[in-house]
């Protein structure tokens, strides 16, 4: 699941990012164009039967194929989750499973009701709801608090920007659409792309509105070296020393924050997608979802400086061998473009949010035998600070900021936290049309305190070469 996942997301990457001049990204699509006067056509039986055989169909491969313990179930294990018995708790599974296994599980319910017609806010409640049927029907384990959390709130994030991009690739433009949007359609959103072959694309789009702005790009490189320290009561010592990886990476800017002729009247109206996967070796993978949920434009169509505030959505998922951090929740932040100069802008975006759910630590290396979990999950504070100067059609310069603060409440030991902070800096170069070359630097640090014998910071920093593809030579700002 975490494979496909990525897949589709960089191959959409791939097929905006090596498309035509901006006018020319609006795509052909089989998705008909309805009448500002059309009646509103909503299915919401459809939705409801796709969530109940996604879940039976996985817990048949479970329970018949691979023939995995928690799928075992009988009536005596499904009445002590009604009854209370085996009531709910906070699993510690794997950490793929749970923070990226469930919410890509939750994200295909949510487009599935997207993609019948259903609103944002009544859509959330499907993938609420088959969440919780798992939970209570298709597991001989205690229902899971942070699996429904994930799944949730994970899923309608990651869903509403897969099933929006859907949209984006199936835009009618008096065509027939391409082969490559075909196959990224599918591999994006599988819900989205069956819903509209069994609806004719008559569904209403409802609150999703036609032709946004984008900015898109892929990013192949290659990581130099990688390094990790680590202090724990005495002197440093050297965890890992890694050569060159090969990376990959893309990234999707929905609704540009400083152009004038955009209305965000819509939850995620405006977001932000990042991805990317760095091998062989010690590997990582990340994916950073961050959307406008509900809040307000500011700055007019004269204006130097445009933006938006209000209270925005997280979703976000950093795995590697080391360092790991994944959380869901929202927060108050804004996002702005300043111009400075005909072609000279510079973008900021600050968020804080409170975090029900997250999950951080790392990976102990040093056990070759078997995986020893040693990372902490409770409620936290993410804050978010990015900012980035950019000159239109010559380059670009960049620092993102990110850390999570970590409690360890919902398990032993409950008394610590854990930190983890990413820091990129990051500039680019145009060479040719569409086309740049880039230096990254990216820093990590983690701080673990669960008492005197366990506090220990490990800092790690690499080296990456890329080319980057993008869908304009505005590096993801909007033009003058």
């Amino acid at each position: 699941m975490r494979g496909g996942g990525l897949l589709g997301v960089l191959c959409l990457w791939g097929t905006l990012a090596s498309a035509e001049a901006p006018p020319a990204l609006v795509p052909e699509s089989p998705v008909t164009e309805l009448p500002a006067d059309a009646p509103v056509r909503r299915n919401y039986i459809v939705p409801a039967l796709e969530a109940t055989a996604m879940n039976l169909g996985i817990f048949a491969f479970h329970n018949l194929i691979s023939g995995e313990q928690f799928a075992i179930i009988s009536w005596d294990t499904v009445r002590s989750h009604l009854d209370g018995s085996d009531g709910w708790t906070f699993d510690v599974d794997h950490f793929v499973t749970n923070q990226f296994g469930h919410p890509y599980h939750g994200s295909f319910t949510f487009a599935s009701a997207r993609s019948s017609g259903v609103p944002f806010w009544q859509a959330s409640l499907y993938t609420f709801l088959a969440s919780l049927s798992w939970e209570y029907f298709a597991e001989n384990e205690p229902p899971s608090i942070n699996d429904q959390i994930t799944t949730t709130l994970g899923g309608v994030f990651l869903g509403e920007v897969l099933h929006r991009t859907y949209r984006f690739l199936m835009e009618d433009a008096g065509g027939q659409v391409s082969v490559p949007r075909r196959l990224a359609g599918v591999l994006v959103s599988p819900a989205s792309s069956l819903n509209d072959w069994i609806f004719g694309g008559e569904m209403s789009p409802g609150d999703i509105d036609r032709s946004p702005p984008l900015y898109a790009e892929l990013n192949p490189g290659v990581s130099l070296r990688t390094r990790f320290l680590e202090r724990a009561g005495g002197a440093p010592r050297l965890l890992l020393s890694q050569g060159p990886q090969v990376s990959l990476a893309g990234e999707l800017v929905y609704g540009a924050p400083g152009d004038p002729q955009w209305r965000y009247r819509h939850p995620f109206s405006y977001f932000e997608a990042r991805a990317g996967v760095t091998f062989p070796g010690v590997s990582m993978a990340n994916l950073y979802i961050r959307g406008l949920v509900a809040g307000a434009q500011y700055g007019g169509e004269t204006s130097s400086a445009r933006g938006l505030w209000g209270m925005f959505g997280l979703y976000d998922f950093g795995a590697n061998d080391i360092m790991r951090v994944s959380s869901v929740g929202v927060g108050l932040g804004t996002t702005l473009q300043a111009r400075l100069g005909q072609n000279t802008s510079l973008q900021g975006t600050a968020i804080l949010a409170g975090l029900g759910f997250a999950a951080a630590g790392s990976l102990d290396l040093e056990s070759q035998t078997e995986l020893v979990r040693d990372y902490h999950i409770g409620p936290g504070v993410q804050s978010l600070l990015e900012a980035k100067l950019v000159r239109r059609g010559l380059g670009m310069l960049r620092v993102q900021a990110r850390n999570w603060w970590v409690s360890g409440a919902y398990t032993e030991p409950r008394q610590g936290f854990e930190s983890i902070t990413y820091i990129t800096w990051e500039g680019r170069l145009r060479v040719a049309p569409r086309l740049a070359v880039g230096l990254e630097l990216p820093m990590a640090l983690r701080v673990s305190d669960f008492g005197p014998d366990s506090r220990h910071a490990i800092g790690g920093s690499g080296l990456h070469l890329n080319l980057s593809y993008m869908s304009d030579d505005g590096f993801g700002t909007a033009s003058p």
